[in-house]
């Protein structure tokens, strides 16, 4: 799967707690991008167009 980086909306976060960095293991999934693999915490952003 190649991804763009435009492909992304949203955010990530760098935590640090010490010396140490905070990470998430994806799920080993063969249906998800990047799985099993080491990423920082955030995520995509969902944009919901509500009619007045």
């Amino acid at each position: 799967m190649e991804i763009e980086i435009s492909d992304f909306t949203g955010c990530k976060i760098a935590l640090f707690c010490g010396d140490k960095l905070l990470t998430i293991l994806r799920d080993d999934k063969a249906s998800i991008p990047w799985a099993n693999m080491w990423e920082l915490p955030g995520g995509d952003c969902v944009i919901i167009m509500i009619g007045a």
